[in-house]
């Protein structure tokens, strides 16, 4: 737990340093997952593209961009940032993880989820509706 944590900080520390975001985490349990889902969220409540962008499923990425990102997200207009705030909001409740095989859900309400799937690297996002 303290190696976990000290990895964390020194991420920070390093993407301050740079003015890069901090690699997207690893691992395969849920807090891992959720964590993902938080940063992703949050980065696109703060328009943090490239953050939010590293955070995106391998699929998402392959058409997207930071720039498409942002572009798509001001088109959805105040529903992207709800969205991402109703994921903040269940993550903060304790909302528990949905799990399926290479995959996670976090119900976030009104028939509405957060994906994340599973990839080489860790958890990754590929919805968010």
């Amino acid at each position: 737990m303290f190696r976990r944590l000290s990895v964390l900080v020194l991420s920070a520390v390093l993407a301050c340093a740079t003015g890069r975001p901090p690699p997207p985490p690893t691992g395969s349990d849920d807090a891992a997952a959720r964590q993902v889902l938080g940063r992703f969220a949050r980065a696109v409540r703060m328009g943090r593209w490239e953050e939010a962008d590293a955070l995106l499923s391998a699929r998402w990425r392959a058409t997207h961009g930071p720039g498409r990102l942002a572009l798509d997200a001001r088109g959805a207009g105040p529903a992207a940032g709800e969205a991402a705030a109703r994921v903040v909001g269940a993550l903060d409740a304790g909302v528990a993880l949905e799990r399926a095989p290479g995959a996670a859900r976090l119900s976030v309400g009104a028939g509405r989820a957060a994906v994340v799937v599973l990839e080489p690297q860790g958890w990754r996002v590929d919805a968010l509706e």
